[in-house]
């Protein structure tokens, strides 16, 4: 191993000769509103054990704070990128407010500047930070590293999908020609968490890793892939459980594995692009509805179609987001011009869950607060690797985007319908058995139903200054609760401005 470390270290240091070392330092003052209600009280345990929704006459689960907390930007980006020929390494720094005081008090802090209000910085760095390598004839392709990871071609995947802030993974892929005109290319991926995010204390089901394996057969028109993705908990991994060409789900190992298996198709007629998506992570046999270890149907679906009105010189920019460094999969979508889209998401009840905790398809998080409130803040189901907005859930997505340099701009609705069962609710056979209100397949319990408005418009002083801010409305139509969100700022890449 440590031939070949040393290796790896002679070759990078072999092809920095040739590199271009390109720093990074954007500064990126915001001014921001929302009054959205508080998702905490003073101290992190009421947090940490809240089950379902966080106020009582508000759509959102800690789920959607945390979300709400990574979508505004950082007050500034530190750190360098390395560029060679087939060798790339990137290491940024962001510094964000610290999440804690804007699940507190959100609705008084009014900048993303960092010590103003007690919002302190956010001490969970870096996000970005990631080698990756590309053949010479750019068949094969390797990333190790802390990034998002982003499949599918809906705005949400249902499988993986870029809903946590960065993912510590591995991602290997190859493709090759074949046929007339089509393409084959097969992907691995391997994340890893942390899983002692209470101090000498492991996480129910700890250790864990995620693994996929997919399949990706496609034309100039049309687009097909068929994944597999194994959950492994409460025992170290072996070759066993990530062996790259295998059928994971006849390993039978129920007591430490979630299998799920995802199926896309992406399809171009004229100007418009049609996709869809298929998870299931659990079918359940009428054979089985008696055993004493049930895992009821769990299924998520996604839909949409998208008319490409015209194209146009695309907005070119400086990277000013952990965002842009995402590694997303090859898509049929034109981002250049103007496009308006449908989609509909659906995900079933018991979807991404198990117990114990450790075998749920989620993303835990920690971060060390320095607000003065708490020391170690975590949450061991902060983010769901697919769907952002949870199981149990179903969405109506309308949206416009415009692209024509040196202007974007975009508008969003979404109609969100979500259930009372929920990721941390209680999941085992008795609990079960003895509620009739579960369903597998529609949306269970109390359904509460939200309705969510955003335009944002950016302009591009050049590529290293943008100037952009957004407008938002939610309406929690259940509880007759609304909030406003507003932010307005400019992003400045400082090394590369055009003086």
């Amino acid at each position: 191993m440590k031939k070949i470390i040393s290796a790896l270290v002679a070759l990078l240091i072999a092809s920095s000769v040739f590199a271009a070392v390109l720093p990074v330092v954007n500064i990126k003052p915001y001014f921001t509103f929302d009054n959205s209600p508080s998702g905490i009280a003073l101290g992190s345990t009421n947090w940490k054990n809240t089950t379902g929704l966080v106020n009582s006459n508000w759509w959102e689960t800690r789920q959607d704070y945390w979300n709400r907390a990574f979508e505004k930007e950082g007050f500034a980006d530190f750190g360098f990128v390395l560029d060679t020929d087939q060798v790339d390494i990137v290491a940024i720094v962001d510094l964000m407010q610290d999440s804690f005081m804007q699940f507190t008090n959100e609705g008084s802090i009014l900048t993303n500047l960092p010590f103003l209000n007690q919002a302190s910085i956010d001490l969970t760095f870096p996000r970005i930070g990631y080698v990756d390598y590309t053949s010479s004839n750019e068949a094969f392709y390797l990333s190790i590293g802390r990034r998002q990871v982003k499949w599918g071609p809906s705005t949400y995947d249902m499988a993986i999908s870029d809903s946590p802030p960065f993912l510590d993974n591995l991602y290997a892929s190859y493709s090759s020609d074949f046929g007339d005109n089509w393409n084959f290319t097969y992907s691995f991926l391997g994340i890893a968490y942390k899983y002692y995010l209470d101090v000498g204390v492991p996480a129910e089901g700890a250790p864990r890793s995620t693994f996929a394996h997919r399949f990706i057969f496609q034309n100039p028109s049309l687009r097909l892939s068929f994944a597999e993705l194994n959950n492994i908990y409460g025992k170290q991994a072996s070759l066993l459980d990530f062996t790259p060409i295998a059928l994971w789900h006849d390993n039978f190992q129920d007591d430490c594995s979630n299998v799920m298996i995802n199926v896309a198709a992406e399809a171009k007629l004229a100007d418009f692009r049609l996709f869809g998506t298929f998870t299931m992570d659990d079918f359940e046999m009428g054979t089985e509805t008696g055993s004493a270890n049930r895992k009821p149907t769990a299924l998520g679906f996604t839909a949409g179609i998208e008319w490409h009105l015209f194209d146009a010189r695309p907005t070119t920019s400086s990277k000013f987001s952990y965002r842009d460094y995402a590694l997303k999969e090859e898509t049929f979508k034109k981002e250049a011009g103007m496009n308006i889209s449908y989609e509909y998401f659906l995900c079933t009840t018991f979807m991404y869950n198990r117990a114990p905790g450790g075998g749920k398809f989620t993303s835990p998080f920690q971060f060390n607060s320095i607000a003065g409130y708490v020391d170690k803040f975590y949450d061991n189901d902060a983010f769901y690797l697919g769907f952002p907005y949870g199981p149990n859930t179903e969405v109506h997505r309308v949206a416009m985007e415009y692209d024509e340099y040196p202007l974007k701009a975009g508008f969003v609705a979404e109609l969100i319908r979500r259930g009372s069962y929920y990721i941390d609710s209680t999941y085992n056979t008795a609990f079960f058995n003895s509620n009739d209100w579960l369903n597998a397949v529609k949306l269970s319990g109390v359904v509460t139903t939200a309705l969510k408005l955003k335009f944002n418009l950016a302009l591009q002083l050049q590529d290293a200054i943008r100037i952009d801010g957004s407008v938002g409305y939610t309406r929690d139509i259940t509880h007759s609760t609304q909030s406003f969100q507003v932010t307005l700022g400019t992003s400045i890449d400082v090394c590369h401005v055009k003086l």
